[in-house]
């Protein structure tokens, strides 16, 4: 039998067991450390710029309302040129790293000036068809994103949800050619509540500028690149050099069209500007035969409609309007209405209204991928709604198709009320100025919960 003694030989040492305790517990406080170090700093983060986002790296950043401290990051880190504010107010800003109770810094346009950027305000949240830009800022929007020299922009409104996520949702569909879907995915991920009509509405039947297939684009550069002796990466480089050599007084853009080379409508369409431009009424012309042919594609019926729909003469204009009647739904091909239908309605400028009295009628839907489910007459109700700023569906609380039925027969007594408005006529830019609300409100500016 083994002596008692040699059983303590064999156990081991009380401190050598109470050295991996203090080592776990040392690992558990650095752990607990690290964590509370990384939720400190997302939790700084937050506050400082709160549902900051990167949507393209060096084009386009989101966020909700930011701090002085935030304004100086995104400008230093980032590089942000401009910063867009679509809030109501010039709000005075939170400073240092915590302020508590009201912010005590300097107003956000002084801000961003003082860190050599250019501040932008926008204010959104008294249009009716909110948070949908108005037809004003809709037709400044693409200009601020096109031009290199105010990149990058950064968007913000009070919680980054609802305003900015309509913008940030507009730039995935133009810019990255985003999927409805996926960009309606994004948009609500940010805690943006639930679908609000018209906003959603004007997002699904939205029509991408037209952008050429790889073929088609290795044809333009393949073209254009020996007359501009520039490298041109993409269509977008080649729509601002264009740009800048029609203005030095070249004819080039003019031969282009008159031999109607490939693509020539769509690039047309974004290089021409106003009514008195001299290319204007040859793009015309051309819109006019491209719509008359059943074997176009639908990229240039949609560039030809809205060709007219602003440059065209009364007569072309006239025969435009006569594509979307009853009887023409009936005798053509689903894809070129469907396509006309987009080309018409792609701007809330007041000359596109006359086109969307005869949509009033038609309960078919869009075949554009994401739109099916909405028709071209709810399509027309929401574009007059954001034009005329009177959310017509809401006029007579309703829900889904009663709602849309409601504001059809409000868009056709605005229309009987205001005959004046269903006359033909060349663009005409909508009327819109910046009004910032003055002073400082009691509460933060918070739209999430109204206009559903």
């Amino acid at each position: 039998m083994m002596p008692k003694s040699s059983v303590n030989v064999l156990s081991p040492p009380t401190e050598t067991i109470a050295q991996p305790k203090r080592r776990r517990r040392w690992l558990v406080w650095l752990a607990a450390a690290a964590v509370m170090s990384v939720l400190g700093y997302e939790g700084l983060w937050l506050y400082h710029a709160k549902r900051f986002q990167v949507v393209r790296e060096g084009v386009f950043y989101r966020l909700g309302q930011p701090t002085e401290l935030g304004l100086r990051h995104l400008v230093k880190h980032y590089g942000i040129k401009t910063v867009l504010s679509v809030q109501l107010y010039d709000f005075r800003l939170y400073r240092g790293i915590y302020d508590p109770g009201g912010p005590s810094g300097m107003r956000e346009s002084q801000c961003v000036r003082e860190l050599g950027a250019t501040p932008v305000q926008w204010p959104m949240g008294v249009e009716k068809s909110w948070p949908w830009l108005t037809p004003w800022q809709f037709e400044q929007f693409f200009p601020l994103i096109d031009d290199p020299d105010h990149l990058p922009v950064a968007v913000h409104c009070q919680g980054g949800r609802h305003r900015t996520g309509t913008l940030s949702a507009l730039f995935r569909l133009e810019y990255d050619r985003w999927p409805v879907e996926r960009a309606l995915n994004e948009m609500y991920s940010f805690k943006f509540g639930p679908p609000i009509r018209l906003q959603e509405h004007n997002l699904r039947t939205y029509l991408p500028r037209p952008h050429p297939t790889a073929a088609t684009w290795s044809e333009l550069r393949e073209h254009w690149q020996p007359i501009l002796r520039v490298e041109l990466p993409d269509y977008e480089a080649l729509v601002r050099q264009l740009r800048l050599y029609r203005r030095q007084g070249s004819s080039a853009v003019a031969d282009y069209l008159d031999q109607q080379r490939p693509f020539a409508l769509p690039l047309a369409q974004r290089l021409i500007d106003a009514p008195s431009d001299p290319l204007a009424p040859r793009a015309a012309e051309l819109a006019s035969q491209c719509l008359e042919r059943l074997d176009a594609d639908r990229a240039s019926w949609s560039a030809a409609a809205a060709l007219i729909a602003d440059f065209g003469s009364p007569e072309q204009q006239a025969g435009l309007l006569a594509l979307l009647s009853d009887a023409a739904f009936e005798e053509t091909s689903r894809e070129r209405f469907d396509a006309v239908v987009a080309g018409v309605t792609n701007r809330y400028t007041p000359n596109r209204v006359p086109y969307l009295r005869p949509l009033l009628e038609k309960e078919a839907c869009h075949l554009a991928e994401g739109a099916e489910q909405c028709r071209y007459c709810d399509t027309a109700v929401a574009r007059l709604s954001s034009i005329i700023d009177r959310n017509l569906p809401d006029l007579v609380p309703a829900l889904g198709i009663d709602a849309w039925n409601n504001g059809r027969q409000a868009a056709r007594d605005w229309f009987h009320s205001h005959p004046e408005e269903s006359r033909l006529s060349q663009l005409r830019p909508p009327s819109g100025q910046t009004v910032v609300q003055l002073g400082d409100p009691p509460q933060r500016e918070d739209l999430s919960r109204v206009r559903r």
